[in-house]
């Protein structure tokens, strides 16, 4: 049994592209994502829309093998399906591909490049009826929703069929559940504010000091800052969701801010900035980072960082963090990151069994600087970073916090400390001809660097 999940009428279809799944037609839905790594600080304009270019996505139910042809009219040389290490073989013959997939997943076709890209959500069926009765009920169709506040004890079912235009916010509230088939667009929100930590824009998720928390199986489109945004909360679970379709300045996927307790799994996040972020910032400096696990993630970074803790670390200590099984599909500025930019103690940090793929057609980031210059990457080499370990100057008089006097005296005579940190197989693949990755760590004083283990971490050099 299998059936595909499509928007209403008003989700444009991916243009070019003829789509058959068990030889049924179907339709592949349209998004906008990053076309370059063009950046520019904040405050400023928004991005341009030619910044951006088209790709598509498709979801799946099925408990049953899927077998996939794509044509496409504009033809192509070549196809691949990432994550390489699911080893889908595509037979393509330069104006159609076709595969098959034998369990569910995250995988996107590329057909040439990432410049055409098919993102593929398959998952089992999925039991909802374990959250009660629904408070709210989105069905199929679409629903221009706004703003969308959440109370204590909400179950906001989101229908296959659904296309909600709005955003999502709670605040002190508990035992919330966001689940569904269905899609959040935040495409109506206009940024309002300089940051993304304030409440005046929200991005597709948004929760203030919150506690149990589930989100699953819905998909996360076009958000106008960060897109799922968790401050100072504990207990939450992220389950089989996709985010998808984000272009515009710091659209991070995931920040994870002074909260403990949280779960990512089995989710794809593509993003146009980092992708899971951990943080800590001044409000909530009094409180950890602890007890956070990511497991079998699909990753596509488009600017920044693809795994990050920092670069704000305002928090007691960082620990007993983990990241297991995860692919990183598409990286830019570094791929697994640690920087610390104020005096957080950051320790007991795992990264297991972590695949992170370079491709040669990758372009360099560079910076909108001046405002209106245009971007001059193109046939100029990507140099990857791998694996980073740093220290910044500290955030005094920084636009991103607020400077007090209570906030220098909690600095006064601390230093942050680096330790306890593993890497086991960790594996860079690289395209034949590409450049290779680096590592680099560079803790300065007064900050401190302990033990850091590498156990088979490598390089592999991929044919053409």
């Amino acid at each position: 049994m299998f059936r595909v999940i499509e928007s209403p009428e008003e989700g444009k279809s991916f243009d070019g592209i003829s789509l058959f799944v068990n030889k049924k037609p179907v339709k592949a839905e349209l998004c906008r994502v990053s076309a370059l790594p063009f950046n520019t600080p904040w405050p400023g304009h928004q991005r341009p829309i030619e910044q951006s270019e088209e790709a598509g996505f498709i979801r799946i139910v099925s408990d049953e093998k899927i077998e996939l042809e794509v044509r496409y009219k504009r033809g192509f040389q070549r196809a691949v399906v990432r994550p390489l290490s699911k080893n889908i073989r595509v037979s393509a013959d330069g104006t159609k591909a076709c595969f098959t997939l034998e369990r569910e997943g995250q995988y996107v076709l590329e057909l040439d490049d990432e410049h055409t890209a098919l993102h593929i959500f398959v998952e089992r069926p999925r039991d909802f009826s374990k959250y009660g009765t629904p408070t709210r009920v989105f069905g199929a169709g679409l629903h221009k929703a706004g703003k969308i506040v959440l109370r204590s004890g909400d179950r906001i079912f989101i229908d296959e069929g659904a296309l909600v235009k709005g955003v999502l916010y709670g605040k002190g509230v508990k035992d919330v559940a966001v689940y569904g088939y269905g899609v959040i667009d935040g495409g109506e929100e206009v940024r309002l504010s300089p940051d993304c930590y304030g409440e005046e824009t929200n991005g597709c998720l948004k929760f203030y000091e919150s506690e149990n928390l589930r989100i699953e199986g819905i998909t996360l489109t076009d958000s106008a800052v960060w897109v799922c945004n968790l401050f100072a909360c504990s207990d939450v679970v992220l389950d089989d969701i996709k985010i998808v379709g984000h272009w515009k300045y710091n659209c991070d996927g995931i920040d994870i801010v002074n909260s403990s307790r949280v779960e990512i799994r089995d989710s794809f996040i593509r993003a146009f900035d980092d992708v899971i972020t951990l943080k800590g910032i001044v409000p909530y400096r009094h409180l950890p980072l602890e007890e956070i696990s990511v497991k079998n993630c699909v990753l596509w970074c488009g600017w920044g960082r693809t795994l990050e803790i920092g670069l704000e670390t305002l928090a007691e200590y960082y620990r007993g963090i983990s990241f297991t099984d995860c692919d990183l599909i598409h990286n830019s500025a570094v791929a697994i990151d640690i920087q610390s930019g104020d005096y957080a103690e950051i320790y007991d940090i795992k990264y297991r069994n972590i695949r992170v793929e370079y491709q040669n057609s990758i372009l360099p980031e560079q910076m909108e600087n001046p405002i209106g210059s245009p971007y001059v990457g193109y046939g100029k080499p990507h140099a990857p970073t791998f694996i980073k370990i740093c220290t910044w100057p500290y955030f005094l008089g920084s636009p991103f916090e607020k400077y007090d006097e209570e906030l220098a005296a909690a600095r006064v005579g601390r230093r942050a400390k680096i330790y306890d940190i593993t890497f086991e197989n960790v594996t860079a693949f690289v395209e034949e001809g590409g450049v290779l990755p680096e590592t680099v760590i560079n803790v300065e004083e007064p900050a401190s660097l302990g033990k850091i283990t590498f156990k088979n971490v490598n390089t592999r050099i991929l044919s053409k």
